[in-house]
């Protein structure tokens, strides 16, 4: 059926309600059984109904429109290699969903009352938040205004609309110890991130544990986010530790400043690191972490349109990477 001819009629006949159900439930609606939302969010899609953005902005005040917050700061947030394939997810989801996405880098502090903002004035309909920080600002503020959000895991309240979507990195970080544990690796060298960020201390709360089954020594050092303090840190590892003939890599943008070290001493050192398009171009020999960013960028752009359509709050839903050897072989347990 063409999408520019399907109407509520069209979606009550295909679902099996009447036409004001489903007008009351695509204005957001949650009065409802989760079962009828779910026959009529199918529904939508089986037609491939297209509502017209117009007329749903003067009918609802909604804008069409959602706001990612990506708290790195401008200048990591440009070299991150992690940003252009997360942003790729963000924005190909919503334009299939028709909503345009609104960018914002600006850290915690400044970017929670402007985040509300963006909604309680419509400008916005909801919200992505990622890169969260043990008691986040954000997750705070938006948790008291009840703003529709999809949330990456985190540590303080949550709000009667925030849905979660993130990647596992607490069983990445186990993961990552029992493949170098297996490659017969004992003493590992570890550049995190600081742990004020939840993903990096849940990674790191893995690999410790798992560590300790395992009888395999971690040499932490952090907190680094940028090339020259991570080959600093690993220099140190180096120097300090001969022992250690393995380090991992708890972020993407730090991977080069690990490898530059390693190179500068001479030594075989292994370098288990998260992938990225540029990692992969330069190091292709490298083993590395394969997170899904892109897909979670999906998922997390997916579960904030539906809860905004449906007013339904689905399950957390926690993605897991893949570990890849030097020879492209992904990693069995």
């Amino acid at each position: 059926m063409n999408s520019t001819k399907v109407t509520t009629y069209d979606i009550a006949r295909q679902a099996g309600v009447d036409q004001s159900s489903v007008s009351k439930v695509l204005n957001g609606a949650t009065n409802f059984r989760p079962a009828t939302i779910e026959k009529i969010r199918n529904a939508c899609r089986e037609l491939n109904y297209v509502p017209n953005a117009a007329a749903r902005s003067l009918r609802t005040k909604q804008a069409g429109a959602i706001a990612v917050n990506l708290p790195l700061g401008r200048e990591v947030a440009l070299a991150d290699p992690f940003v252009p394939m997360f942003l790729a997810g963000i924005h190909e989801q919503a334009a299939e969903r028709k909503y345009s996405v609104m960018l914002n880098c600006d850290p915690p502090d400044r970017s929670a009352g402007d985040l509300v903002e963006l909604v309680n004035s419509h400008r916005a309909d909801g919200v992505v938040l990622i890169s969260l920080r043990q008691n986040d600002k954000r997750i705070r503020a938006c948790a008291r205004e009840d703003i529709p959000c999809a949330v990456s895991r985190h540590d303080g309240p949550t709000g009667r609309r925030m849905a979660c979507v993130d990647i596992d990195n607490r069983s990445n970080g186990a993961r990552a110890v029992r493949f170098l544990h297996r490659k017969g690796h004992r003493t590992v060298g570890v550049v995190c991130e600081s742990r004020e960020w939840i993903s990096g201390a849940d990674f790191l709360a893995g690999a410790r544990a798992e560590a300790q089954k395992l009888g395999v020594e971690l040499v932490i050092r952090g907190a680094v986010s940028t090339f020259q303090p991570a080959r600093d840190v690993s220099r140190d590892i180096l120097s300090e530790r001969p022992d250690v003939t393995a380090i991992l890599v708890t972020t993407a943008l730090t991977v080069f400043g690990v490898l530059e070290a390693v190179r500068q001493t001479g030594r075989g050192i292994t370098v288990l690191g998260v992938d990225s398009p540029l990692l992969r171009n330069l190091h292709p020999d490298q083993p590395r972490i394969v997170s899904p960013v892109y897909e979670m960028a999906r998922a997390m752009t997916t579960t904030l349109i539906d809860l905004l359509e449906t007013g339904v709050v689905p399950p957390p839903q926690m993605m897991r990477a893949d570990i890849v050897d030097e020879n492209g072989t992904v990693f069995s347990e």
